[in-house]
């Protein structure tokens, strides 16, 4: 004859073999998607953030205006902006520098080394971009390493995913310091004026790591992709096929890099770039599967335990 304790103690022993799929279901259901942003924030330093008219702009060097977007929208997806003033400190003149170091006895920016000091941006450089180069305008993603871009003179477009898969389009101007987090969909265009001049960094004492993954090619299989979707998306990937089909991917160099070429080339000195592919959101059917299978099992298990304590 069993214990009522005993039978309960059965039953918890019985749960881990069935709780992943249950408590990913669970926390699924009642997830919001995106980091908590604090209220109250000083947002006038941001530049113009808004909707594209077309998710795929037949220009994307015009702006392409839709509505105008909050900036909490984006600090919840993990992006980080701040302002920094190039004016009055020494950087070259309109040319690319690979790699850059702030030059001794010159005027050098407190704010910058102090934002490379508390990152470990250790490494950076200095590119160039003045032409359209479709190959920045892939929706892509950075698998090695938060990207992390200053635009020291000129402007551009910089296209991010929000938490909800949907675009928000910044024009980034001269002082615009973006930190977009490993594992975020975007991508990059010139504008009207056809030039930028960009600061790249990178963490850590080894080479920079500008390798891309092309959003259709992700598939979960990609780290840096896979822990963005659990820390900004609630677990749930849209790049994912209704069946989670693992494709493969192929990595490629989405960075603004522009020394595999000539130095005067326009438009192919270097950057960043990205991929554009689905859309789907929601909790996947092989989720709502294995949920509903969960809870058939524990039904049962509960149902077989009631039936030993009434003997």
């Amino acid at each position: 004859m069993y214990h009522s304790s005993t039978c309960l103690l059965a039953l918890f022993t019985l749960l881990p073999a069935v709780d992943a799929g249950f408590l990913r279901f669970t926390s699924e259901e009642g997830c919001v998607k995106g980091i908590k942003v604090e209220e109250g924030g000083d947002y006038t330093n941001w530049p113009e953030l808004f909707r594209l008219t077309s998710p795929n702009p037949d220009d994307p060097t015009l702006p392409n205006r839709g509505d105008t977007v909050d900036p909490k929208v984006l600090l919840a997806a993990g992006v980080e902006f701040h302002f920094l003033d190039p004016s009055g400190f020494t950087y070259p003149n309109r040319t690319k520098e690979i790699p850059w170091s702030p030059p001794a006895n010159r005027t050098n920016d407190p704010a910058l080394a102090q934002l490379r000091s508390e990152s470990d941006y250790q490494y950076a450089d200095i590119v160039v971009v003045t032409a359209y180069n479709e190959k920045f305008y892939e929706e892509h993603i950075h698998s090695g390493g938060d990207e992390v871009r200053y635009v020291i003179d000129g402007s551009g477009f910089f296209d991010i995913r929000d938490v909800n898969d949907e675009w928000i389009r910044m024009h980034a101007p001269v002082g615009a310091f973006i930190v977009f987090p490993s594992g975020i969909e975007h991508r990059f265009a010139v504008d009207e004026n056809m030039y930028v001049q960009a600061m790249r960094l990178f963490p850590g004492s080894a080479a920079p790591d500008w390798s891309s993954v092309p959003r259709n090619e992700t598939n979960g299989n990609v780290t840096a992709r896979n822990e963005y979707a659990e820390k900004y998306l609630c677990g749930v990937d849209p790049d994912l096929d209704d069946h989670g089909h693992d494709h493969g991917h192929e990595e490629q160099d989405h960075s603004m890099e522009g020394e595999k070429e000539d130095d005067d080339h326009d438009g192919k000195d270097n950057m960043e770039s990205m991929k554009n592919d689905s859309n789907t959101t929601g909790t996947s059917p092989a989720t709502t599967i294995i949920g509903s299978t969960t809870t058939i099992i524990l039904s049962s298990i509960i149902g077989t335990l009631l039936a030993i304590t009434a003997l």
